[in-house]
């Protein structure tokens, strides 16, 4: 089955992963947390294994107030340029499943690429879930060798937000897992709903 817009008739609302859950919120930025963690010393590891140039040393390092500036004006960017291609895969997927351009935003506390009116097979929407995760840190690790050892700061940090931010991808990812492979997801920004065969 293709992506649809019509719900086939023999198909019922089962249940909904719902963002605007504020307690479901609060876990997922927990979980954020030890996420970022986990992937900082993950993704150092990878560096320091990549590069025969580091050691055990540092990737990070600041010399006074205008490094600072200079620093914190990257970190800003990093921010919105992951945000932009994190989003950006997702929306590529919505429309290499269905050929329709998908809807993007912005909203406290995330940003999201959706399609609402349209019901992908669990499959479809487990790929759309996971390609930026994939993709972007795939694409991350590679630079981790190539880059100057000055710049290493600003892949790590990409990929520590891009692992981070993938939070709420990894717990539908997780949720879809756990419901019949025969069943249609509808992204509505807010909310994924869950369809499935009477």
């Amino acid at each position: 089955m293709k992506a649809t817009q019509i719900l086939p008739e023999n198909y019922s609302f089962d249940s909904k992963f719902d963002l605007r859950d504020k307690k479901l919120l609060i876990w997922l930025n927990v979980i954020g947390l030890f996420l970022t963690i986990f992937f900082l010393f993950l993704f150092g590891k990878i560096a320091i294994w990549l590069r025969g140039d580091l050691g055990e040393g540092l990737f990070f390092s600041i010399n006074g107030p205008v490094d600072i500036l200079l620093k914190l004006a990257g970190i800003f960017l990093i921010v919105i340029l992951v945000m932009v291609l994190h989003e950006g895969v997702h929306g590529f997927f919505f429309w290499l499943f269905t050929q329709h351009k998908p809807v993007f935003g912005i909203k406290i506390g995330y940003a999201y690429a959706a399609m609402p009116g349209w019901y992908f097979q669990r499959n479809q929407y487990l790929i759309i879930g996971l390609a930026p995760f994939v993709v972007l840190n795939m694409l991350g690790i590679f630079l981790l060798a190539l880059v100057p050892v000055d710049w290493l700061w600003v892949v790590l940090g990409s990929l520590l937000m891009n692992s981070s931010g993938a939070v709420g991808d990894l717990a539908v990812v997780f949720w879809l897992l756990l419901k019949p492979a025969a069943s249609l997801a509808m992204d509505k920004a807010d909310s994924i709903e869950l369809y499935t065969p009477k």
